[in-house]
């Protein structure tokens, strides 16, 4: 039973933080807005989306985004103003510790 409770807490954890994720990059500039659907997954199971992928472990958490940027930004900037933003965010509206946030530039997009 407190398995099936743990994996519930980290369901809606894991819904808190793709949100945030999420959030976090669309109001990056730089980041192509039309990304589509979103991937998150925790524990061992995982919901098929493809996009932000958070893994949960105890009090840890693990991020992996994909990203497109727009041509004419500098990627190493927005990468790290992306990764600030949401360690900033996660860690003000959760109890979990930041592992790490690895952002993988997909494309770079030219409008």
């Amino acid at each position: 039973m407190k398995d099936s409770m743990k994996q519930e807490a980290n369901n809606r954890y894991a819904n808190l933080i793709t949100s945030i994720v999420g959030t976090a990059m669309t109001q990056t500039e730089g980041v192509a807005k039309d990304m589509g659907l979103v991937k998150y997954k925790f524990g061992m199971g995982a919901l098929k989306n493809r996009n932000i992928h958070v893994y949960i472990d105890e009090n840890r958490v693990t991020i992996d985004i994909y990203i497109n940027v727009i041509y004419g930004y500098s990627v190493p900037d927005i990468v790290c103003i992306l990764q600030e933003k949401i360690k900033k965010a996660v860690e003000a509206a959760t109890s979990f510790e930041i592992v790490s946030i690895n952002v993988n530039v997909s494309n770079v997009i030219f409008k």
